[in-house]
């Protein structure tokens, strides 16, 4: 697995761990999914179905598939993560479901992908560069175009559908820019509930 591949999954990671301060509001002070690859007709981009995800989405190759657990106050959830990679970027795909009670201390879906969005952008030191809020298939999300210290942009989009986070993410490898404005919206425009 390259740098990439790993700066993604730790990104995830910090994106489902969100901030210390809204670990302290959500706190109150007061098996493998079953997923598929759709028929495949060429070597070209594929479509990918996760049944236990409820997602499908084009990639560039079948995903690797990884499942680990977050420690969120007072318990675990498993996040659910697919990446894969191409010459011109690394593209991620991961879910959690969250506590109910946990996304309600946070406030509004809007404050709680704020937050995520604010525990993606600090923990990668990255730079907002436009964000925006879009709906997905009626779901609140947010779309975050974002540079990294080392110069590489990415696109992550946040979505809350009831109570699980779906996080979309594509970041290209630096000094790359290849097909990448291409591939990046081929994903992101691909990804789709089911």
């Amino acid at each position: 697995m390259n740098a990439h591949r790993l700066l993604l999954l730790s990104l995830c990671t910090l994106l489902v761990s969100l901030s210390p301060s809204l670990v302290q509001q959500a706190q109150g002070e007061s098996p493998s999914p079953d997923v598929s690859p759709l028929a495949q007709t060429s070597t070209a981009w594929r479509d990918f179905r996760s049944t236990e995800g409820r997602f499908e989405v084009m990639l560039p190759k079948p995903p690797e598939q990884m499942q680990q657990m977050i420690d969120l106050p007072g318990e675990s959830i498993p996040l659910y993560s697919f990446a894969c990679e191409d010459t011109s970027a690394d593209y991620l795909i991961s879910y959690a479901d969250y506590p109910q009670e946990f996304i309600s201390r946070i406030g509004e879906p809007s404050e709680f992908l704020d937050a995520v969005k604010e525990g993606f952008l600090g923990g990668v030191q990255a730079e907002d560069v436009v964000t925006q809020s879009r709906r997905l298939q009626g779901y609140p999300g947010l779309v975050v175009e974002y540079m990294t210290p080392d110069g590489a942009a990415g696109y992550a989009h946040f979505y809350l559908v009831n109570d699980r986070l779906y996080q979309v993410m594509v970041t290209s490898k630096s000094g790359n820019s290849g097909n990448w404005p291409e591939n990046a919206q081929r994903f992101l425009s691909s990804f789709n509930l089911r």
